[in-house]
């Protein structure tokens, strides 16, 4: 049976209600609380969370990482898994994450380079993408002496706690690098899985 107390899967997204309502149904055995933060969608998001019962906010306008902190503070458990609403992310994985955090981990990221993602297109933004991702990588693992492999890739969990504490500001794309910059300068226990 999956422990979903104390579990809050917060899924920030902007004009992705075509399969927002199947991410919100894959997730939900896995939570005690949903919620999804919209960046003020021009779809039927509002609705979909509406007849799903999941919690909606929407976020200050300002970006994805907007979008992640507000979902952060507002949830009501210690507990987070960020959930992506574009279908790239897969739900049976969140106890592996949630598993991580209970051991003691401040921060759990997950990595495409360690498989299970559907996420690398071999197209050539995906190359160039990927090639950028594996940059930061590098520069994050020579400055903290760390072998990280995907520093980049939204899903993810977090405690609160830890969270709140680390003050994240990043209002766009760069969130995920604050996170594990942030976890690592400030000696918080960050744990990679596929």
């Amino acid at each position: 049976m999956v422990q979903k107390k104390g579990v809050t899967i917060v899924i920030p997204t902007k004009n992705e209600a075509e399969g927002l309502e199947q991410i919100i149904q894959s997730v939900r055995k896995y939570a005690e609380e949903i919620i999804v933060v919209d960046g003020h969608s021009a779809d039927d998001t509002g609705e979909i969370c509406r007849r799903n019962k999941v919690r909606y906010i929407l976020d200050h306008g300002k970006g994805r990482g907007d979008g992640v902190r507000l979902g952060i503070t507002e949830a009501k458990n210690n507990l987070v898994v960020l959930f992506d609403a574009d279908g790239s992310h897969e739900a049976s994985d969140i106890p592996k994450f949630i598993a991580e955090l209970k051991k003691g981990a401040d921060l759990v990221i997950g990595s495409r380079r360690l498989g299970g993602s559907f996420d690398l297109n071999m197209d050539f933004a995906g190359i160039l993408r990927s090639g950028g991702s594996d940059f930061l990588a590098y520069l994050v693992n020579k400055r903290f002496g760390t072998k990280l492999s995907d520093v980049l890739y939204s899903f993810r969990a977090v405690r609160k706690s830890s969270a709140l504490k680390m003050g994240f500001t990043s209002n766009d794309f760069g969130i995920e690098q604050e996170m594990v910059v942030k976890c690592l300068k400030n000696g918080y226990k960050l744990i990679e899985i596929p």
